[in-house]
């Protein structure tokens, strides 16, 4: 086999997460062709994945002096530093991959494919039971766990697990971790990866499932006395942590579908206090990680993560979320020059690549033709069809009632539809016009389209002149004749009362 067939052929084991049959072919050709520099990058990929990266330390080091615009070599010499534990040089060697793509002489230097991976989330359903089970088998035990983060965001949201996530999250107390970890391993958790090199928070994966969980432990800082969390290593100085800092955790005992179960007492404090006054307001570009409200100061190990994730995002071309993340390094580091070249350059590429994006909103309930009509006028108004759902909570709170159908049966309608793109759940009524325009700029929308019922309407005459402050376009669709979903109801009625008087 020649070595650029071997080369793709290990690519595709990586890509599959197939790393054993990877790095048998990679370092085969690194024994024969030592030159080629793929392999090398590969190699020291899967040594930090084994916890072995500071044998590739030197040898990247060596590569980068002979290449020094190699930007994936820097990264990945980055990784292998922040896994030994070399914070500083870390975030260097990160910065300078930054500085690499921002300023190679030619596209030509970059030597790695670029990645694709559609991104599947986890079954919403099974989760939220092994959530509740977890959960409560821990109280049991006497250990204080409660929903967290992402976990909590949803459950507060939208009552259920947030769409599209990919793993749990729940807290505990720092002092119960080890007794956590004991009892999570006797009902069926495993431990991943070492956790990445962290102590918190703790990586696990339950054997049957495949379901991921972080375990996060909040503990006390010694001087302030305020409640602390974060990504924290070990045999470093503490503060070279990532740290959030907490109001002081109280919880409650609580009802689940599994027994009773920790939950915070005040949970909308807790996560205005993580992800800001607006954490109603979806925001899928939003990077926890480096961008969380109550992360003060940018540390050794934050930059490290800051840097480390602009470039990952940057890379695989998610540009939105990339932008998201240079704008927390650059409230951090205001003077810095190399980010605002690549945030010049991030947001031409935006205005170059973003495909028209298209909102269509309505409860879609009892689903019938107008319904259909409507979707597809939207979808010809652009490249992207956004579907946001009324909830079942909008109905009971607007017309006395709640939908024939639920809410999680309209979703999964609409998202079997061939012509919708993206099905949300709608966060803020209408009526509230600073709320649902800060939703709807959430979805990253360029043009709204309702119908034509509502054209001239108090509620929708305010909300698109907020919305062109975003430059954000309203249409109107045009109404299907003899069909809605009132009619429908009347119809049903009409015809069980003609059939109830036989």
């Amino acid at each position: 086999m020649k070595i650029d067939d071997t080369i793709k052929l290990a690519l595709q084991h990586f890509r599959a997460e197939q790393y054993q049959d990877a790095k048998t072919l990679f370092q085969r050709v690194y024994e024969h062709a030592p030159e080629f520099v793929i392999p090398q990058i590969y190699l020291a990929q899967l040594a930090v994945l084994d916890g072995t990266g500071s044998a590739w330390i030197q040898r990247l080091e060596t590569l980068l002096r002979k290449k020094p615009f190699m930007h994936e070599a820097y990264h990945t010499l980055g990784l292998c530093y922040q896994q030994n534990r070399l914070l500083p040089q870390a975030s260097q060697a990160f910065y300078q991959a930054l500085g690499a793509r921002c300023f190679q002489p030619s596209a030509a230097t970059s030597v790695l494919p670029k990645q694709v991976k559609t991104f599947v989330g986890f079954d919403r359903i099974k989760a939220e039971e092994l959530l509740w089970s977890t959960l409560a088998e821990l109280k049991q035990q006497g250990i204080h766990a409660f929903a967290t983060a992402g976990t909590l965001l949803g459950l507060e949201r939208t009552g259920q697990l947030l769409e599209n996530d990919k793993d749990i999250d729940i807290g505990i107390d720092w002092l119960q971790m080890s007794n956590a970890i004991e009892v999570l391993t006797t009902l069926g958790w495993q431990e991943v990866s070492h956790s990445y090199g962290l102590i918190n928070p703790r990586c696990f994966k339950h054997r049957s499932s495949g379901i991921i969980m972080d375990i996060c432990g909040y503990g006390t800082e010694t001087l302030s006395g305020e409640t602390i969390s974060g990504l924290w290593m070990d045999q470093v100085p503490f503060d070279w942590n990532r740290i959030t800092y907490f109001p002081p955790i109280k919880l409650s005992s609580k009802h689940s579908p599994a027994g009773e179960i920790w939950h915070l007492s005040a949970p909308d404090a807790f996560l205005a206090i993580l992800y800001g006054e607006n954490w109603r307001v979806p925001d899928p570009y939003f990077d926890t990680i480096v961008s969380a409200a109550n992360l003060r100061h940018f540390s050794w190990l934050a930059l490290c993560y800051g840097y480390s994730r602009l470039y990952g995002e940057w890379s695989k071309g998610n540009t939105q979320k990339a932008l998201g993340i240079l704008a927390t390094l650059r409230r951090h580091q205001t003077d810095d020059p190399m980010l605002t070249d690549i945030a010049e350059r991030l947001t031409q590429a935006t205005k170059l690549t973003q495909p028209s994006r298209v909102l269509a909103l309505g409860y879609f309930d009892l689903f019938h033709q107008g319904h259909l009509n409507y979707l597809n006028h939207a979808k010809q108004q652009g490249d992207t069809l956004v579907v946001g759902v009324a909830p079942d909570a909008f109905g009971k709170q607007s017309k006395g009632y709640v939908p024939v159908m639920s809410e999680q049966d309209r979703m999964a309608i609409l998202s079997a539809l061939s012509v919708v793109d993206e099905v949300h759940l709608v966060s803020a009524p209408m009526s509230q016009t600073e709320a649902a325009a800060q939703w709807i700029k959430s979805l990253n929308v360029n043009t709204v389209v309702c119908g034509e019922e509502w054209q001239g309407s108090e509620r929708w005459n305010a909300l698109s002149l907020r919305l062109e402050k975003d430059h954000i376009a309203v249409l109107y669709a045009p109404r299907t004749a003899n069909i809605s979903t009132t009619d429908l109801k009347n119809y049903i009625l009409k015809t069980l009362n003609e059939t109830h008087a036989k």
